[in-house]
């Protein structure tokens, strides 16, 4: 089912469009991340030693230069758990956090 026609986005570069937004969620996405780690007084080599990731892929994430790839996002949901789990709420997230053990911090 089409509930919009492509008539009616002529004129628009979709491409332009899709950047934006995912520059929007990109940047959001970072602040989240680097805010639930303030909330849990966390560096981030902490963060990196309980991931199993670099320090320098903290900042990246943190910083916006680069979006996290599911499992990472998972492991950020799992560790700050509150602070991103309103972003993230699906039953996929609930369902594969209820199967993970605590992450001690």
């Amino acid at each position: 089912m089409v509930l919009v026609g492509n008539t009616m986005f002529r004129g628009i570069n979709q491409k332009r469009v899709e950047s934006e937004l995912r520059g929007y969620f990109q940047i959001d996405l970072a602040t989240r991340i680097k805010n639930a780690r303030h909330v849990h007084g966390l560096s981030q080599a902490q963060v990196a030693a309980l991931l199993h990731l670099s320090q320098s892929a903290i900042s990246k994430y943190e910083s916006g230069q680069v979006l996290p790839d599911l499992l990472v996002l998972l492991s950020f949901c799992h560790l700050y758990k509150r602070e991103l789990e309103k972003a993230f709420d699906c039953p996929f997230f609930r369902e594969y956090q209820a199967k993970l053990p605590d992450i001690e911090d």
